[in-house]
């Protein structure tokens, strides 16, 4: 080992710089190791010794409470590393080689660079020469102890760390809603308002069945859900959620009262970055039930996991989706089965125009998945209303029930959330009460704190005061009908299920929920232009429906066609040249309709000549011109031998070639002969 001699030191090394460089790897030593500190610091003594001037010595210590394992966040590594490259430094000095660098490979490449740029690096062991084989070998395994002893120091950590979790006294941070109490035991919040808004949550979950519905009703009624953040203060925030906090309710196993470790991994992207991602529950490392109190059991939990993820739109599970009710009008989607191949059929949407909207539901399962043809496919609307009849006939045997049902549902809504929006108040009037009293309590004298506290007192009583109107807005929107009213128009649409389901009202989600509440899935096959329909009823029982017959397709005759007289006239006005568009023209301003009561066009023209074998009026002025010795200018020219230009260049110039123009609605055909006095006068000489 080299001893602390400075026979290494040239004349070149002090006229460059020295730089000291310090580095602790937490904020945590930075506060409470000074004595490492002054250690470091205290090599500038050193270098001062070793003959380096005061002024050129650069103390680099702004990566202090950073990690030596990378060196992405330090900076004064990085300029440090350049600086060296650039044969700025004479020699490098730190406490210690992990204090330079505990990634092997990043410590390998300074040692490179500084074997090119002839820079020496100490330590409090010695100076070493990187060009030299014996010190750079010693180095080397600086480095690599360095490396080894951070890695060993992390397995160490992370395998106490498991070791405590796998008996479950690993103390994780809880979420919203949870707390520790004395002997680190986990219990639920002792805020009854935090708990209450919680399991609204998952009561909410269980009945909506979607975290994106249950964030929409939470976001209609204007509840606001608790949130702590990991650091600083513990103060709650309120606030109305969002669809990702809704999720990370429903996913966390804690609340099931379930000690949860390790549910992350990592995974390797393409490009070769590692993301963090998701474990299923069978990969967990720790997966304790009923370590404490939750608020659902692990059953539901589960439950809850599975119904999420059929809900997910990127989740291709076949025959096993269903997606919950969205907007569409198409009433079986999501819970319409393929009778031929057992697959979940999908819905086309064919916006014909703006209007109007067609449905069809079509299994391609066969396309998608083994590139043939589709399995069936049928029109939508008039198996939705055979769906729709059997519903509303199922209902009606049920009026009463369902009335109940309806009105304890109305009455729960409005109860859980009327006491949300109460609990909000009492957190606001006691927040309210407390800057009262602080304002109360200070110095009038103290004219800048008291401002600011009345300040805080006014925006507390202002937020306050908003939230009590919320409330009664939403209450007097509840109580605007009678309850004994409301009572009757309940059991008054409960006996007739069909004014409800047909109402203008009731959307298309409000339907297919209705729906999902009798009926699991439908089968359907098709069999010609009728469609069997299997129905399997929450519960497990089956019905089968009488065959739906699907409407046939109107033939083309029956679809646009013309009168006898119509055609007759159109007969003449083709006989007297008009074209499509001019006969159609003619049609209409004669009366004449199609037999769908539709104006004429040249497009229906068109099709009702082909259909009667009628040639259109160009056609018939061709054949006569035809007739008179007249052909199209490619005939002529490839009579004549000539190009197609000089046809039309020596009719315009009157160069032996006659032109014959046939007037149409957009354009204008001509035809070519050659003209009879220079065919007579060749027929003489010949």
């Amino acid at each position: 080992m080299p001893g602390p001699s400075s026979h290494k030191i040239t004349a070149d090394h002090l006229n460059r710089r020295a730089c000291l460089y310090i580095r602790q790897s937490s904020l945590h030593q930075v506060q409470t190791h000074k004595e490492s500190q002054h250690r470091q610091y205290d090599l500038r003594r050193r270098a001062i010794a070793l003959g380096w001037p005061e002024d050129r010595i650069d103390v680099i210590d702004e990566d202090q409470g950073k990690s030596g394992a990378t060196s992405t966040q330090r900076m004064g590594f990085q300029d440090l590393r350049a600086r060296v490259g650039a044969g700025e430094v004479g020699m490098v000095l730190s406490l210690e080689v992990s204090r330079l660098c505990r990634d092997n490979a990043e410590w390998h490449q300074l040692l490179r660079i500084a074997a090119v740029a002839k820079t020496l690096i100490l330590d409090e062991h010695g100076i070493y020469d990187v060009g030299d084989i014996n010190d750079w070998m010693l180095l080397g395994l600086k480095g690599q102890l360095s490396e080894y002893e951070l890695r060993g120091i992390r397995a160490r950590m992370v395998g106490g760390q498991r070791s405590k979790a796998l008996r479950g006294e690993l103390k994780l941070h809880l979420p919203i809603g949870l707390a520790y109490i004395e002997a680190d035991r986990v219990v639920l919040d002792p805020d009854q308002s935090i708990t209450e808004a919680i399991a609204l949550v998952f009561t909410t979950f269980r009945r909506l069945g979607s975290a994106m519905q249950t964030t929409q009703w939470f976001r209609r009624q204007a509840i606001r859900l608790p949130s702590r953040p990991h650091t600083g203060n513990s103060e709650v925030h309120w606030a109305v959620p969002n669809y990702s906090q809704i999720q990370r309710i429903l996913h966390n196993p804690r609340y099931a009262g379930c000690y949860a470790y390790g549910r992350t991994g990592m995974r390797t992207r393409p490009d070769g970055s590692v993301q963090r991602t998701s474990l299923p529950i069978d990969q967990w490392l720790v997966c304790i039930r009923d370590a404490h109190k939750g608020y659902i059991d692990w059953e539901e939990y589960l439950h809850n996991q599975e119904t999420m993820r059929t809900n997910a739109a990127s989740y291709l599970g076949g025959a096993e989706r269903t997606p919950p009710p969205r907007k569409g009008v198409a009433l079986l989607q999501s819970r319409i089965i393929c009778g031929l191949c057992g697959q979940r059929m999908r819905v086309n949407y064919n916006y014909t125009n703006r209007k109007e909207v067609k449905w069809y539901y079509l299994c391609k399962e066969n396309i998608v998945r083994r590139g043939t043809r589709t399995c069936q496919s049928m029109r939508g609307d008039v198996l939705d209303a055979a769906v729709g009849r059997f519903v509303v006939a199922a209902v009606n045997r049920e009026n009463l029930t369902l009335s109940l049902m309806v009105r304890e549902q109305l009455r729960s809504d409005f109860e859980a959330a009327d006491r949300q929006r109460i609990n909000h108040i009492e957190s606001l009037r006691y927040q309210v009460d407390l800057a009262r009293r602080r304002y109360m309590e200070v110095d009038p004298s103290n004219r800048l704190v008291s401002a600011t506290l009345e300040a805080e007192w006014e925006a507390r009583l202002k937020a306050h005061g908003e939230a009590v109107r919320e409330q009664e807005r939403y209450k007097k929107a509840q109580h605007s009908t009678p309850d004994a009213a409301l009572d009757q128009r309940i059991l008054t649409l409960a006996s007739d299920f069909g004014t409800v389901w047909e109402a203008a009202h009731t959307t298309n989600k409000d339907r297919k929920r209705l729906l999902g509440l009798l009926i699991e899935d439908i089968t359907l096959t098709r069999r010609g232009y009728q469609v069997n329909v299997g129905l399997r009823l929450r519960g497990g029982r089956t019905h089968e429906l009488p065959p739906v017959a699907l409407p046939l397709p109107r033939a083309t005759v029956i679809r646009r066609d013309a009168s006898k007289q119509a055609l007759a006239e159109l007969e003449e006005l083709l006989e007297a040249g008009y074209d499509d568009s001019q006969a159609a023209e003619e049609l209409n301003l004669r009366g004449h309709r199609d037999s769908l009561g539709g104006r004429f066009n040249a497009k229906r023209i068109r099709t009702i000549r082909v259909r009667h074998k009628m040639p259109g009026g160009i056609e018939r002025q061709r054949e006569k011109m035809r007739a008179q010795g007249y052909k199209t200018a490619k005939e002529l020219a490839a009579e004549l031998a000539i190009d197609v230009s000089t046809v039309g260049w020596r009719a315009r110039e009157g160069r032996g070639i006659d032109v014959h123009q046939i007037p149409a609605s957009k354009r204008t055909f001509a035809m070519y002969r050659i003209s009879p006095k220079i065919r007579t006068t060749a027929t003489a000489s010949s």
